[in-house]
């Protein structure tokens, strides 16, 4: 037994593994309040008024991420590039390029969004007068005017715990915002005002830590270095704008879910749905933080062409993510009935996360698991492609899994069974997630064989360099 925890021990004592497990700890921490304060509110709101929430605040994200390049990836990408090679001027300079970016395809998407309000509330909430409710919740939009490039900023740098400290601190104020709400009888008005403050906050103050920080890292005069250092912006923007077209295609194969089950059934599917992705996000929480703390991490050994170092992270992260989802998936069908959806008395306290009339979701769940669980289980398989700036096979993949699946969606969906989206859903995520995992890894053995020099240096520096 002893030797089991020894080997245990050894197996964890991974200095890249530690960094990426600590930095995810203190993003984690933020996710269950989230998830816990969302609980709260399908309890306050109910099925119908839930649903509404979420084809609210999913129809201006959505709209966001429309004209989002994904300026956090790019950044990672390339910052993290010039900011390990130390050319702190050329990371000045695409930090401003990202910024210039990201800001004005923010702009339009608040246009954008504007614009279709009213048809909006037509389509997806059969209720045109709820467009000032989108267009309110549409502030948040220019809140966020570069909050994805001065998240990447923060990657790169390395500062993990303010990113989690902000996501902590804007959920304590929407908790506080949304009890207050409630107590006092806002309804959903005061809920989703409490929403869109956190967005913007989110928005925010990233931004300023970058102000503050940057000139520490790279110097007082960073934001002085010209656009024109950047020699290579023909491969950024075809990068970038990969990017851009993934995030469409995950809008519509996955992201608009709601809006899909709004647009097509009701708001009050959609509330089932969101229920249901409340429980999703759970098994999630603590998986997702490393999606975000292990590209950096990936990106640096690939740059450093230490093929050792990728492959023992990569299999370590997908056993602890096998794990824990295996876990959460035999819970959920062992005891997730009684537990979500019915009163569970014990040591004397009586407690009930969802009402019955929520428990249509059940069944949602368990169908979003399979194609959920595959996709968490192999995380890190889109951010192994743009590692190795195979941004563009990721698309691929995406839009042809994702025509499939939009067709069978417009299809079936009207008359089948309200379960029929999630099947859908879930084919897509098994079969997208394993095309480019295995692509990602067939390339991760290419590099390994094609540049056997740097295998063997980081062989003979494995104790500098783990």
């Amino acid at each position: 037994m002893n030797n089991f925890w020894k080997k245990l021990a050894a197996w964890f004592n991974d200095r890249v593994l530690q960094r990426v497990l600590r930095n995810s700890t203190y993003l984690i921490l933020s996710n269950l309040i989230s998830v816990f304060l969302t609980i709260f509110i399908t309890r306050r709101l109910g099925v119908y008024n839930y649903g509404v929430l979420g084809l609210i605040t999913s129809y201006v994200t959505n709209i966001n991420k429309l004209f989002s390049f994904r300026m956090n990836e790019v950044v990672v990408h390339y910052v993290g590039e010039t900011y390990v090679n130390q050319d702190h001027p050329k990371t000045g300079a695409m930090i401003k390029f990202a910024a210039l970016v990201e800001a004005v395809t923010s702009l339009f998407a608040f246009l954008f969004m504007a614009a279709t309000a009213r048809l909006g509330a037509k389509i997806f909430l059969d209720d045109p007068e709820l467009a000032g409710m989108i267009m309110f919740y549409g502030i948040s939009i220019i809140g966020g005017l570069v909050m994805e490039t001065a998240n990447g900023v923060l990657r790169v740098i390395n500062r993990y715990r303010s990113i989690a400290l902000v996501s902590l601190i804007q959920n304590v104020i929407v908790a506080a915002i949304v009890f207050f709400s409630t107590t006092n009888n806002l309804g959903l008005k005061g809920i989703l005002s409490a929403y869109m403050i956190g967005k913007v906050l989110l928005g925010v103050v990233p931004v300023i830590l970058c102000v503050l920080w940057l000139p520490k890292t790279i110097g007082p005069q960073w934001w002085k270095a010209p656009i024109s250092l950047i020699e290579d912006k023909q491969s950024i923007l075809k990068f970038t704008i990969s990017t851009n077209i993934s995030s469409t295609i995950n809008l519509f194969a996955r992201d608009g879910e709601l809006l899909w089950v709004g647009g097509l059934l009701s708001p009050l599917h959609a509330g089932y749905y969101k229920t249901a992705m409340t429980v999703i996000n759970m098994v999630l929480t603590p998986i997702n933080p490393l999606i975000d703390t292990s590209y950096p991490e990936m990106n640096r050994a690939i740059i450093q062409k230490k093929w050792s170092k990728i492959k023992r992270l990569l299999g370590k992260i997908t056993a602890i993510s096998a794990v824990w989802t295996g876990a959460a998936f035999v819970g959920l069908l062992l005891l997730g009935k009684p537990l979500l959806f019915h009163e569970v008395n014990f040591l004397g306290f009586s407690f009930q996360i969802f009402r019955e009339e929520f428990l249509p979701a059940y069944d949602l769940i368990m169908i979003l698991m399979f194609g959920y669980g595959i996709a968490n289980i192999l995380f890190w398989n889109r951010t192994l492609l743009l590692a190795f700036s195979e941004a563009g096979y990721a698309t691929t993949v995406s839009f042809y899994t994702m025509l499939a699946k939009m067709f069978m969606t417009v299809v079936f969906v009207p008359r089948g069974a309200y379960y029929i989206e999630a099947i859908l859903l879930s084919a897509y995520l098994a079969v997208s997630v394993l095309i480019m995992t295995w692509r990602g890894l067939y390339d991760l053995r290419k590099a390994e064989k094609n540049d056997p020099e740097a295998k063997m240096n980081t062989k003979v520096k494995k104790g500098k360099t783990a």
